[in-house]
Formats: structure tokens, sequence, C-alpha cells
């Protein structure tokens, strides 16, 4: 499998992954100028996007979503409940599925997952084309048991790493929207995507990409070094043992090969 994440953060996200014979986009928050520089520069031809995948409502998820459905006639899959979100001009791409069950496109198995988040509904995916899986999870106020169960044993996992806690309590937010990030519904700090990469490591993922960081309360810097040191704790070496990648908004990854 191949993955790529041409942009990570509140201004507009969008990731690619691939299989031999499928190509889906997972959100589409950008506009179809940016996408295309971004698609270009990583070898990956939109023209051949099988389907788009949504994982909630909100803008910097789905503002591009209509008019790449409609350039390139691409089925949208979407929960029912997010589905409001969406621009009118998507309507006629979208899937009529049970976004709630495991479901295939071509020879990609995909698991949706709920996610807790202040959006309507909001989705995980795990992606498998039977030998490889990649997992993506971002925009979650908090971790639980399910979670961690259905991202474990992924071959790649793409988290949310939002915020430095201190950044966040010491800086200019009005104190409502400091409120609503920290909580259960809100995003997920530097601190605790640290320690949930730490335990999936121990279930065996090596890859991991940090996610939806916010530019005002959090710096790469600080992300990276924060699992970093939990993985260290954990007796795993990063750059060894496992290989962390941050996501940025306005820079995509390299593209990934899972072999």
């Amino acid at each position: 499998m191949k993955f790529c994440n041409l942009a990570s953060g509140s201004k507009g996200n969008c990731t690619v992954v691939s299989s031999d014979n499928v190509t889906l986009m997972i959100d589409d928050g950008l506009n179809i100028r940016d996408l295309a520089q971004r698609a270009t520069a990583e070898n990956i031809d939109l023209r051949k996007i099988d389907a788009i995948l949504v994982t909630h409502e909100h803008s910097d998820h789905v503002r591009g979503i209509a008019s790449f459905a409609k350039k390139y006639s691409v089925p949208v899959y979407c929960h029912k409940d997010s589905v409001y979100g969406l621009d009118a001009q998507a309507t006629p791409y979208l899937v009529e599925q049970d976004m709630d069950l495991p479901f295939e496109i071509g020879d990609i198995q995909i698991t949706p997952f709920r996610l807790p988040h202040d959006s309507n509904y909001n989705l995980g995916y795990r992606l498998s084309d039977g030998k490889r899986s990649v997992s993506i999870a971002t925009d979650l106020g908090g971790m639980n048991e399910n979670i961690i169960r259905i991202l474990s044993g992924s071959d790649l996992i793409m988290l949310e790493s939002n915020h430095d806690i201190d950044m966040l309590r010491q800086g200019s937010y009005p104190f409502m929207l400091k409120q609503r990030i920290l909580g259960k519904n809100g995003h997920l700090s530097n601190e605790e995507c640290a320690q949930s990469i730490s335990a999936l490591a121990k279930y065996g993922t090596k890859r991991f990409v940090l996610a939806h960081l916010s530019q005002d309360n959090n710096t790469p810097e600080l992300a990276f070094e924060q699992t970093a040191r939990e993985l260290e704790n954990a007796c795993f070496t990063e750059g060894k043992d496992v290989f962390v990648e941050t996501a940025m908004q306005y820079k995509s990854t390299a593209k990934i090969i899972l072999e």
C-alpha cells in the first residue's frame, strides 16, 4: 500500500491511500489548484482517484469535495449524519452506504470507526489490502480502548497530535474555545497522542504520522519530541525501532510505501 498526506491542519486536510488496484482520497479541504500542485509533486494522478471517504462535515475536511467530485466524477462515501455539511453540488456523487459497517472498494477493505469530536458524526478509517493496513484517526477529543483495539497492528497510523497543553492554556484563544479543544469531544493533545503511539508500538506498528497540528498552540518540534520521549520510555528508539513523521498544513509528506 501507499500513503501520502497532502495537507493536515485547520485550514485543510487531504490524504491519499492506494493499493495495487484502488486509490482512495480521505477528505478534501483544499481548492483544486492547491490539491493539484501537491498531488503532482508526489506523482499522484488525481484522475485515478476511485472514491472519496469523508471523516466528518467540518469545512477543513470537506470544502473541496463537491468541486473535485464534479470535475472527476468520483463517488463520495459519507455518513448520513454528516451529509448536510457538504456542498449541495456533491449530492449526485454521494453513495448510499452504511458507514457504521465495514465495506470494500475494489481490493481495499474499509473499516470505519467512530471518533469523539464535536461534529455531527466523526469517523476514522482502517484501510487494508489484505497484506498491509493504514489507519487514520484525527479530530478526536480522547482515546479509548475500542479505538486502540481497531488501530492495533496497523502498518501505518496517522494520529492527531493537535496541541501542546501549556501553549494552549497560556495562549490567546478565548476561554470557551480552549475548553472546547481540551474537552472530551475536542482535539487530541501531544501528550495523549504520544502515550497512544507508545501503546500502539507495543502492538507492532512501526510507522506513525502526527497530524492536525495547531498552528497557534503547537509546533512540529514539540509534537515530535513528546512522541520520541514516550517511545524512549517504552524502550523504542525513534528512527530505528519506530519511525515518526509529521504531516504539515502547507506541505505534503513524501509518499510512504508499505511493502
